[in-house]
C-alpha cells in the first residue's frame, strides 16, 4: 500500500469513527432526557394519587363541619403530602382558582405567572459527594421565593430539580353537596442536563374527585 492510500484509509475510518461517537453520544442524552422525564411523570403521579384520597375538608381546604359546601379555593392553602415512604410530609401549596389555567399554560419554564405559587423540590439523582450543590436561587431564577425550598436551599447539582403548580376548581357550583366533583391539575416544570446544558422541559397531569376517596 501506498502512503496516499494508508492516509485515505485512516481518513475515512477516522470520518466513521466520528459518526460512531456522535450517535452514541445523542443517545446518551436522549436516554438521560428520558429518564427525567418518566421520573418526574412518576412523581406527579404519586402526588395526584395521594391528592385523591386526601380528606375532601383538607382537599378544598373546607371546615370539618361542612365538608362540601365551603371550599376556600381563591386562596392559597396547604395540601399534605409524602415525598416517600418516610415520615417527612411534604406540603404542596396552591395556587387561587382565580389564576387562569391558560396564564399557567403560556409561562415560560422557570418563569412565576402573577398569582401563581412555586413549589420547589429536589429528588436525589446522584448521592455522590463529588455532586456537589447549588441554590435554588441558581436553579429557578423567577420562582416565588417567599417559600421554603425542600429539602434545603443548597440541593445537588445532579438531582432532578422540579417545580409544582397546583390548582383546585370547583366543577359543580350550582349542584347538591353530593354531587360536587373538583378538578385537579398540576403543572409541573423539571430541570435536566442535556448534554452539559441546563434545560427546562413542563407537562401537566389533570383529574377529576368527588366527595368519595378513591383508593
Amino acid at each position: 500500500m501506498t502512503l496516499i492510500e494508508v492516509v485515505t484509509a485512516l481518513g475515512i475510518m477516522t470520518i466513521m469513527m466520528a459518526a460512531m461517537l456522535a450517535a452514541l453520544m445523542q443517545t446518551r442524552r436522549l436516554a438521560s432526557a428520558s429518564v427525567a422525564q418518566n421520573c418526574a411523570l412518576t412523581i406527579v403521579q404519586g402526588y395526584i394519587e395521594q391528592l385523591k384520597n386526601t380528606p375532601l375538608q383538607q382537599f378544598v381546604n373546607a371546615s370539618p363541619t361542612d365538608t362540601q359546601n365551603n371550599p376556600q379555593l381563591t386562596t392559597s392553602f396547604v395540601l399534605p403530602t409524602l415525598k416517600d415512604q418516610s415520615t417527612t410530609v411534604i406540603q404542596l401549596s396552591t395556587t387561587p382558582s382565580s389564576v387562569a389555567l391558560s396564564t399557567m399554560a403560556a409561562a415560560t419554564p422557570g418563569t412565576t405567572p402573577t398569582g401563581v405559587v412555586d413549589n420547589l423540590q429536589s429528588f436525589d439523582m446522584d448521592s455522590r459527594a463529588a455532586a456537589g450543590t447549588t441554590t435554588w436561587a441558581a436553579i429557578w431564577p423567577n420562582a416565588n421565593t417567599t417559600l421554603t425550598a425542600y429539602p434545603s436551599t443548597t440541593p445537588g447539582k445532579s438531582d432532578l430539580h422540579m417545580d409544582f403548580w397546583v390548582q383546585i376548581s370547583d366543577l359543580t357550583p350550582t349542584s347538591p353537596s353530593k354531587f360536587k366533583a373538583y378538578g385537579l391539575v398540576i403543572f409541573y416544570t423539571w430541570q435536566y442536563v442535556d448534554g452539559g446544558r441546563i434545560k427546562f422541559a413542563r407537562d401537566s397531569v389533570r383529574t377529576v374527585r368527588s366527595a368519595v376517596q378513591t383508593f
